[in-house]
């Protein structure tokens, strides 16, 4: 082979290889750009849960149905479990908010901390605990309860909104050296 076509070859080569050194890089700063984007997308609908979860606590505290409207979607499969009973259909939950909140309580106060989301594209559940303090309508007693909560979210119409609730009251504390 001659000097110049083994220099036009080993220059061929060589520059194969940066191109496709180039298009390794290329390929993979797509990728982290996608990975970035969906890590986004997840942290903004992590935002807006997060928001609604906040709704919901103020509806429960005001035991307003008409704040608890902008929070739920609105289907006759929407749902709320708890230990006092099983709601299905928005009219029923806004129903819990307006009897089992308002017409039982005079006051309420519900804390949620230790919130952990989990979203997809137009689906997402969160989990928490709670702690409820209120005062008895009847008779003024004070009241509270500590539970942990499910929520499962949909994205419709273009916005989140629940469509389950599922909480339940913690289990009683163990003492030391009880099983």
């Amino acid at each position: 082979m001659n000097p110049i076509t083994a220099l036009v070859r080993t220059c061929f080569v060589v520059r194969s290889r940066w191109v496709a050194l180039a298009a390794l890089l290329a390929t993979s700063a797509c990728s982290a750009s996608q990975d970035d984007r969906q890590a986004t997308n997840a942290n903004g609908r992590t935002d807006d849960i997060k928001q609604l979860i906040s709704m919901y606590a103020k509806a429960a505290d005001e035991a307003d149905p008409t704040l608890a409207s902008r929070i739920w979607c609105d289907s006759s499969e929407d749902s709320l479990i708890n230990p006092a009973g099983r709601w299905h259909g928005v009219e029923q939950i806004l129903g819990f908010y307006r009897h089992e909140m308002g017409d039982t309580y005079s006051s309420r106060d519900l804390k949620i901390t230790d919130i952990s989301i989990r979203s997809y594209t137009d689906s997402a559940w969160a989990e928490f605990n709670w702690d409820f303090s209120a005062q008895r309508r009847n008779d003024g007693s004070a009241v509270s309860f500590h539970g942990m909560e499910t929520q499962i979210y949909q994205k419709a119409r273009d916005r989140w909104c629940l469509v389950h609730v599922h909480y339940s009251a913690l289990p009683p504390e163990k003492k030391a050296g009880t099983k």
